[in-house]
């Protein structure tokens, strides 16, 4: 997977919007591979968060996501995609150890950070 050394998620080559036969429109995004799960998930989260993505649905398929009910009228859309993207990778990369108690068991240790 290529993923940078700040950043836990893929790499988008390109998005676009277009609109669906019926009435609605689509945001388009094609990652460099195959999207994570852990990613995935972060992504679904953070778009239920976000304003004027709320009611938007998340589909993927391989390397491509679909957000699907999305307002291409609405100023700062790509914007707003893209910040989403940013925080799902943001999120998905969070430290192990918040991870909950079954992962802290399996060997997943905090890295702990030395006082200045």
């Amino acid at each position: 997977m290529t993923t940078s050394i700040l950043s836990a998620g893929p790499r988008v080559i390109r998005m676009e919007t277009m609109p669906l036969d019926c009435g609605e429109c689509v945001a388009v995004i094609e990652l460099a591979e195959a999207a994570p799960r852990p990613w995935c998930k972060a992504l679904k989260r953070v778009l239920a968060d976000t304003d004027g993505l709320e009611a938007a649905q998340l589909r993927v398929d391989g390397r491509f996501v679909y957000i699907i009910g999305v307002d291409p009228a609405q100023r700062g859309l790509n914007q707003r995609i893209s910040g989403s993207l940013a925080a799902a990778a943001a999120r998905a990369g969070a430290q192990p150890a918040s991870r909950g108690p079954r992962a802290r068991a399996a060997g997943w240790a905090a890295t702990q950070v030395q006082p200045a």
